[in-house]
């Protein structure tokens, strides 16, 4: 299998709570990912930007769908905007065996500045994977022969616990809406948690 002949190659590095290991191209985090949801025991947070669905969404709705039934709480949330082509009843069999689903910031004119694009998955809160992919057919590539060319990160330790703490925050709020008309340009603020609907990522 190709995932465990790349992984294998990739060189991993720890400090004293966590240990990483590269991953060099989206076929090799695509197998990653979805071999950590295969074993989760506890819970699975997956966000994303893009989610599309065919073969390779498709493989994680799956994954995501059978750890739900084995007792995980399986939670996701896809970016409203990033994900438009995707219909919400693509999650209905999730949703219904007890997993739960968001778009982060439904669609409306007024808000269409506010976007997730942050790309995260944690199992356990000790496992968790970061990068540039997205889950789509065209994120599985080298960047040569096909595909997009996007690199990531298997993380274990502590790390994967602070990034659970991440996804719950923006998880729990994210119907939240937003001042009118509020200003396009960043500002220091952007950083800053100041209330219940600020702080969000954006563009």
């Amino acid at each position: 299998m190709e995932t465990g002949t790349v992984a294998t190659r990739e060189p991993s590095h720890e400090t004293a709570t966590n240990s990483y290991r590269w991953l060099r191209h989206g076929r090799a985090a695509v197998d990653a990912m979805l071999e950590a949801i295969g074993q989760a025991q506890r819970s699975v947070r997956l966000e994303t930007f893009i989610f599309h669905a065919g073969e390779v969404g498709d493989s994680f709705r799956d994954a995501l769908l059978a750890a739900q039934k084995r007792g995980v709480r399986v939670r996701v949330m896809c970016d409203a905007l990033g994900s438009i082509k995707l219909l919400t009843s693509y999650w209905d069999d999730l949703v219904a065996a007890g997993g739960e689903f968001r778009w982060f910031n439904p669609l409306h004119p007024n808000r269409l500045i506010y976007r997730d694009h942050r790309k995260i998955l944690v199992i356990d809160e000790e496992v968790a994977f970061i990068g540039g992919f997205n889950i789509g057919t065209e994120y599985c590539g080298d960047g040569v022969t096909c595909g997009w060319r996007d690199v990531g990160l298997r993380i274990e330790g502590t790390l994967a616990r602070e990034l659970a703490d991440t996804f719950n925050d923006l998880f729990a709020r994210a119907d939240c809406r937003h001042r009118r008309f509020q200003r396009m340009r960043h500002t220091r603020s952007d950083a800053v948690v100041t209330g219940p609907c600020t702080g969000v990522a954006q563009a």
